[in-house]
């Protein structure tokens, strides 16, 4: 009898470790992403099959990673940064229904390089799999995020959240064909 209530608290034990939540996926090393200049990004959200396209510039400079959403008429609706002390985001117009580690580890996991994605989950739970074009994010085993990279599209597939994410330079986006859709 004893054995069996220490059997059954263990599992209870052990089940609710794996209901804990789980914290954001740690991001790479900031210095890991390749220098490049200012782009101007178009950025199509789709969640419950809603989609909002927004435009954004991204910029990286030797400190922080910085990303500005605009709405197509040009208004300003977010900042999001990333630089020694995190991610944070800053909106006075429009509340994003995610935060900054969302937005940033969906980011990284579209931009930096695959070794570096796999040395900044080193020691964690989350895994990279796939090849640097079509890339899987798994936490512990369960799928979490496709990416596919393809040229000047970057798709994120976010199985866990609902939504995904198409990231397209707006130069390319203009001069040749646009990215699929999911």
């Amino acid at each position: 009898m004893l054995s069996r209530l220490g059997a059954l608290l263990l599992a209870l034990l052990l089940s609710g470790c794996a209901l804990l939540p789980r914290g954001p996926a740690p991001p790479p090393a900031l210095a890991a992403l390749p220098q490049a200049p200012a782009q101007t990004l178009q950025l199509r959200f789709v969640h419950q099959g809603e989609a909002h396209v927004m435009i954004g510039v991204l910029r990286r400079d030797a400190d922080s990673l910085r990303l500005v959403l605009l709405s197509p008429q040009g208004q300003r609706l977010l900042s999001w940064q990333r630089d020694a002390n995190g991610a944070q985001m800053h909106s006075s117009v429009w509340q994003p229904p995610f935060d900054a580690d969302w937005l940033g580890s969906r980011l990284a996991w579209s931009l930096w390089p695959a070794e570096a994605l796999q040395q900044g989950f080193a020691g964690s739970r989350w895994t990279l799999r796939g090849s640097p074009q079509a890339r899987a994010i798994y936490y512990r085993k369960q799928l979490i995020a496709k990416v596919k990279i393809d040229g000047h599209c970057r798709q994120i597939d976010d199985l866990d959240a609902g939504y995904q994410l198409t990231i397209t330079v707006a130069e390319a986006a203009r001069n040749t064909t646009p990215c699929p859709s999911f």
